[in-house]
């Protein structure tokens, strides 16, 4: 996944389409339960957004939303607002999990090929995980 690419009309940055899904869907996870959000306050508020095309971060809302990691409101007005769903809570609490499982397993593994070169017996080791 690649975290950035320049876009060379604007000369702006932008994150990747992953990345901005899972920014947009962690922002509802903490932000949503106090009640719902509108997309502009999406798109002014999150962090990393605000380089993203509008329509692209339409896009992401509406996968998130087809997948069932988030839903919409629309209101009398014609506004939507948006709220994460269990399911998007799911999935954000289990890719927590899976990053900081990531992290502590690659902590001990650096401890561990310490050990080893202080033995003086250094070995790389691939792990997949």
């Amino acid at each position: 996944m690649s975290k950035t690419k320049k876009d060379k009309k604007n000369n702006k940055i932008r994150y990747s389409s992953e990345y901005t899904m899972l920014s947009i869907l962690e922002y509802l996870c903490i932000n949503s339960l106090n009640g719902p959000i509108s997309k502009y306050h999406v798109l002014t508020k999150v962090p990393g957004i605000k380089r993203q095309r509008q329509d692209r971060v339409s896009e992401i809302m509406n996968m998130l939303e087809e997948n069932g990691l988030i839903e919409s409101i629309k209101t009398s007005s014609e506004s939507t607002f948006y709220h994460v769903t269990d399911k998007g809570i799911c999935a954000y609490s289990k890719w927590v999990k899976d990053f900081l499982d990531f992290t502590r397993l690659t902590y001990r593994l650096g401890e561990h090929r310490e050990n080893r070169e202080e033995d003086g017996r250094y070995h790389n080791y691939l792990m997949l995980v």
